[in-house]
């Protein structure tokens, strides 16, 4: 079993990646020397009190999404998908769920390439390891779900939210290579969605960057974790039936008016066995949209389209 999962999140431009560059030094013995070239201070202590054996594995979102970025996140609702498709993966090997037993059935077009190299990625995930997964993640929902896995492996979970002032992050996404520069837009777009939790560790890179006592916060606040693993909390039964009620009903609505709207346009269809047809398929995907939701392998945010996101959810199929 692993011990923890640490989720890097930030908008673009406060130094996830050097972070990153720094986790992976300090984990890699061979390159310990390399650390001073980061940093004016000496870390001997810092390394002796963290690594004992400790493996890492390191889960890069943009590195999975190479060559189809474009693609996949001009649509909001695509790339949640694709989200979801990560998470279940993630999920699935490490608490060894069968393949038939987690299922998002959802056609995506690069599925196959986004899990190939996410399981190359992940490696084979051994019992003293630690999961570093960097991503935006600017939303808090997006950050439920990896809880979530947490809480059901009983694994340590830590978020850490590197974090500037949008000023200081366009200076900086100016002084990256071309081919590296996120659109302005996309940084102000994120900035203004960004959702903190009080209970996470937050790192202003601000004045000094990543600093020694930034790190010693983050070591410190892992060995917690995993010495105090998440358990599984239970919201109460009556709140969590009424949100799966009013979810179902939503959903069936929907279909009721879709379907209508559908067979009003004669000209589509042949028989009436092509509109029974059509129906049992919709209300088949209706089925396996509301399981997603049902088994929290799918979250919502609180002004979440439930309409809207169930018909991208037809859109991929």
């Amino acid at each position: 079993m692993m011990k923890c999962i640490v989720l890097i999140c930030g908008p673009p431009a406060c130094l996830k990646s050097t972070l990153v560059k720094l986790l992976r030094l300090i984990f890699n013995e061979q390159e310990y020397l390399s650390l001073r070239y980061f940093c004016k201070r000496k870390f001997d202590d810092l390394l002796v009190k963290i690594q004992n054996n400790i493996v890492s594995n390191f889960l890069l979102f943009d590195q999975l999404f190479i060559d189809y970025e474009k693609d996949i996140i001009e649509n909001e609702y695509k790339w949640k998908f694709y989200r979801l498709l990560i998470a279940n993966e993630i999920e699935r090997r490490i608490c060894s769920i069968d393949d038939d037993q987690q299922q998002t059935n959802v056609n995506l077009k690069y599925a196959s390439q986004i899990l190939e190299r996410l399981n190359q990625s992940l490696g084979d995930l051994k019992r003293d390891d630690i999961l570093f997964i960097e991503d935006n993640f600017y939303y808090s929902s997006m950050r439920t779900r990896y809880r979530q896995i947490a809480q059901r492996a009983e694994l340590g979970f830590v978020v850490v939210h590197l974090y500037s002032s949008l000023p200081i992050a366009i200076q900086r996404n100016q002084q990256r290579e071309p081919s590296n520069r996120v659109e302005q837009s996309s940084i102000e777009n994120i900035f203004s969605k960004y959702e903190f939790n009080d209970e996470d560790l937050i790192i202003n890179t601000n004045d000094y960057g990543l600093t020694i006592e930034d790190l010693r916060r983050l070591f410190e606040r892992i060995k917690q974790a995993c010495l105090q693993p998440e358990q599984r909390r239970r919201e109460p039964e009556i709140n969590e039936q009424n949100f799966v009620h009013q979810i179902d009903q939503k959903l069936r609505k929907f279909v009721s008016k879709y379907l209508k709207e559908q067979f009003e346009c004669d000209s589509k269809f042949q028989s009436n066995n092509e509109k029974k047809s059509l129906a049992e398929t919709i209300n088949q995907k209706r089925q396996e949209f509301f399981e997603l939701i049902r088994r929290n392998l799918l979250t919502l945010n609180e002004n979440e389209n439930i309409e809207d996101l169930f018909k991208e959810f037809l859109g991929t199929i």
